[in-house]
Parts: C-alpha cells; sequence; structure tokens
C-alpha cells in the first residue's frame, strides 16, 4: 500500500490484530482520536492504523496520514 495512498475497503496486515480493513481514511492522527480510534496496531508505514471499540470483542479500523 505504501507510495499509492490507503482507501476505505483495503485490508491490511497489522503486528498486532493481523489482517484488518481500513473503514475510514483520516487526514491526522488527531482526527482519527477524536472520532474514537485510538487503539494502536503497531502498523508501520506512511499510515498509522488505528481501532475503534464497537462492543465487546469488536472494533473498526481507520487510516490515518502521518
Amino acid at each position: 500500500m505504501e507510495g499509492k495512498g490507503m482507501k476505505k475497503g483495503d485490508y491490511i496486515r497489522t503486528p498486532r490484530f493481523c489482517t484488518v480493513k481500513v473503514e475510514k481514511v483520516f487526514d491526522s492522527a488527531k482526527e482519527a482520536m477524536l472520532e474514537g480510534y485510538t487503539e494502536p496496531t503497531h502498523y508501520e508505514g506512511e499510515y498509522e492504523i488505528l481501532g475503534k471499540h464497537t462492543g465487546i470483542n469488536r472494533m473498526t479500523f481507520a487510516a490515518a496520514q502521518k
């Protein structure tokens, strides 16, 4: 994905959660955190991948440009 940008619907392999689906893309991590995407995935790349709790053992994920 690096160099091409990320978009909604992309699947990304992360060290913490294995493969996740990007539900939203933000211009910054601050914007993502304001919408509740606070869980780090330890992804290394142009984007930060963050998770948001949506229920017991459920999360959605967003990409935020670094």
